[in-house]
């Protein structure tokens, strides 16, 4: 079963040219503002690609889906096609997906953000992932797993590490097959394709300058069979990049 990852794509979907296949996964950020009709249009253009699966969470950009959650709710009932995960999961032909938007942050005004010192939050969210969850969908990464600046714009980033601590610690106790997430864009790529533990991907679709690279920007996934079958013999899993190079 192939799946394709994109991520942060802040209402640039429309430029995003996707092959089609099994599982469709868009790790957030699709919106720029808390704009209802910047949704539609991202669940349109989404519910249309050609995948049998189409699944998606919210990043800290979507603050629609925090401040508003009846419109959106109402809004997702008109594209039943279409898979939203928010602290939830769904199984897809055996396998267990999880999703959640949450990110640490030093600062306010994040949706769906902790701050980044607050162990106790921290935990509170990550303890509700599935112990036999097989593909983990986050919007930020974990803890030094693509989770730094590499191309940075402006003089206020940092190239430290800003992925959660806390979410490392529960994706090495659950041990997920598969860890998907995007947000720091300059970060996106692969890592640990040959471990016998998960496999991170970072789909940030955008650069640091919220632009495309490439025409094309998506990362393929095969996996072979379920973590619960394979345990620590091996991740099980064949991964490649489509048309564009590993960023990274």
């Amino acid at each position: 079963m192939k799946v394709h990852c994109i991520s942060d794509t802040h209402t640039l979907h429309n430029e995003l040219e996707l092959p089609g296949g099994d599982i469709l996964i868009h790790s957030g950020d699709i919106m720029s503002k808390p704009d209802p009709s910047q949704l539609s249009s991202f669940l349109v253009w989404f519910s249309q690609q050609k995948y049998t699966t189409k699944i998606f969470i919210a990043g800290n950009h979507d603050h629609l889906f925090e401040e508003n959650p009846n419109l959106i709710n109402k809004i997702l009932k008109l594209f039943p096609e279409v898979i939203y995960l928010q602290d939830t999961a769904v199984t897809v032909d055996g396998i267990k997906i999880y999703g959640a938007p949450w990110i640490p942050s030093n600062r306010e005004g994040k949706a769906f953000s902790y701050k980044r010192t607050n162990e106790a939050v921290a935990n509170y969210h990550w303890s509700k992932i599935p112990n036999d969850t097989d593909v983990l969908i986050t919007h930020g990464p974990a803890y030094n797993k693509l989770d730094r600046v590499m191309k940075p714009v402006r003089k206020d980033q940092t190239k430290l590490n800003l992925g959660c601590p806390y979410l490392a610690n529960a994706i090495k106790e659950v041990n997920p097959q598969l860890h998907i997430c995007g947000h720091i864009h300059s970060s996106q790529g692969i890592l640990d394709i040959s471990e016998p533990t998960t496999t991170h991907i970072n789909a940030a679709s955008l650069g640091e300058d919220y632009q495309y690279s490439n025409k094309r920007r998506f990362i393929e996934w095969e996996i072979l069979k379920t973590t619960s079958e394979i345990g620590l013999q091996g991740n099980g899993i064949k991964l490649t990049i489509g048309k564009q190079e590993q960023a990274n």
